[in-house]
C-alpha cells in the first residue's frame, strides 16, 4: 500500500482491509521503520490496527515532504 495516495482514497483503502491484511501491512511497512512484533499486533483490535496503519501512513507522507 502506498501512503502517498490521496487522503480520502487512503482512508477508504485502510477501512476496507481485514485484520490479517492490516497486520501484514504493519509488519512489512517499508516507508518508515516500525518495530512491532506479530504477537503485539495480534493483541490489538482490528480498528486499532487500522488506526496505527493510518498513523504510519500519515507519518510517511510527512517525511516525504521534508
Amino acid at each position: 500500500m502506498s501512503p502517498h495516495l490521496p487522503i480520502d482514497q487512503l482512508l477508504v483503502t485502510i477501512h476496507e482491509l481485514d485484520r490479517d491484511c492490516c497486520m501484514a501491512e504493519l509488519l512489512h511497512f517499508k516507508h518508515i521503520k516500525l518495530d512491532f512484533t506479530e504477537k503485539y499486533l495480534e493483541s490489538m483490535s482490528t480498528d486499532r490496527l487500522r488506526h496505527v496503519l493510518m498513523a504510519a501512513c500519515l507519518q510517511a507522507r510527512k517525511r516525504r515532504r521534508r
